[in-house]
């Protein structure tokens, strides 16, 4: 398993807006900031903005900002923003899915895995890593 592309430059551009003071930036110069694609980070910076964790300004003055205080916006939010829920096997969610799953060890314990690596997502910041 590995964070995405588009997860490492959410992250990476997300905490240059904390640092700016949560926004309004132009996209090109926070694509220069933080080493990424613009037209990429266009892509990326739209599925944070469906997901709340942004919001687009038109106009002079716009460009991007931060939705959330940067203290309320996880990294767990942003993987999930962008690549959907973080499950590392179909049968944790879906039991229903597998013919063994009353039976079988593995699952239990990729369970426990998946709740861990979810609650230390979920306990780190965008204000932190800025």
């Amino acid at each position: 398993m590995q964070i995405t592309k588009a997860c490492d430059y959410a992250f990476r551009a997300l905490v240059d807006l904390a640092r700016l003071g949560g926004g309004p930036a132009e996209t090109a110069r926070v694509a220069r900031d933080v080493d990424v694609p613009p037209i990429y980070l266009r892509k990326i910076l739209q599925g944070l903005s469906h997901a709340g964790l942004v919001r687009t300004l038109a106009g002079t003055g716009g460009g991007v900002a931060l939705a959330r205080s940067p203290e309320d916006i996880s990294l767990k939010d942003i993987v999930e923003a962008l690549e959907g829920p973080i499950t590392l096997s179909e049968c944790i969610d879906h039991p229903e899915t597998c013919v063994r799953s009353d039976t079988c060890s593995v699952r239990p314990n990729l369970a426990v895995i998946q709740e861990s690596i979810k609650a230390d997502l979920a306990s780190r910041t965008i204000a932190q890593l800025a």
